[in-house]
């Protein structure tokens, strides 16, 4: 767990990379999400030697690739074989088994990681998955950026649809009017015509 690779999708090449700080259990059968912010949380697993891990919840820092345990309040039961899915700066565990001994699957519960404060780490009872009352995570503030640019865009292809709108009309009602007047003309130019030639 000190020694990791890296693939760069880039160039199609692995790079190995030195990670410090704590050193976690080697494990199987575990999660692992990415935060907005460069956080890989993992979570649960299995030792191989009959046991769960006893620090089941180890954060890899990928900006430094330091690694930390974490003691977060009110911790679940240890499990491995489960699903964990970021949400905002929730993570939400489901499934999975507790023991060893019993048959999969075993459990239908669902824990909820508020993984929001680096320093303090909670399972929570419940959360509100509308992201708009949260601190601004990097992808609202793109989000935002984008509506925002959108309906700017919008407004300014209306306005411009009026303008070209109004020019073409103006176009038209030039013409029209140009047209109008040398008719006219024509019309009293050829009956001055025929009277000059009746005579």
């Amino acid at each position: 767990m000190s020694e990791l690779l890296l693939y760069n999708t880039n160039n199609d090449t692995w790079i190995s990379q030195k990670a410090t700080g704590y050193s976690p259990t080697p494990r199987a059968y575990h999660s692992a999400v990415l935060t907005q912010d460069g956080r890989i949380i993992v979570y649960g697993g299995y030792t191989g030697s009959g046991n769960i891990v006893s620090d089941d919840l180890v954060i890899l820092d990928t900006y430094d690739y330091t690694w930390s345990n974490v003691n977060a309040i009110d911790p679940p039961p240890s499990r491995f074989y489960h699903t964990a899915t970021l949400v905002g700066y929730y993570m939400i565990v489901a499934f999975g088994k507790t023991n060893n001994e019993l048959p999969l699957p075993t459990s239908n519960e669902v824990f909820i990681l508020n993984t929001y404060d680096k320093s303090n780490y909670k399972w929570v009872n419940e959360f509100n998955p509308d992201l708009s009352d949260r601190p601004n995570l990097p992808d609202q503030n793109l989000y935002k950026n984008l509506s925002t640019q959108n309906r700017y865009l919008t407004i300014g292809i209306i306005i411009l649809s009026i303008v070209l709108a109004l020019i073409g009309a103006s176009f038209l009602i030039y013409f029209y009017w140009k047209r109008r007047q040398s008719r006219p003309d024509i019309r009293v130019a050829s009956s001055q015509e025929r009277k000059y030639n009746n005579q």
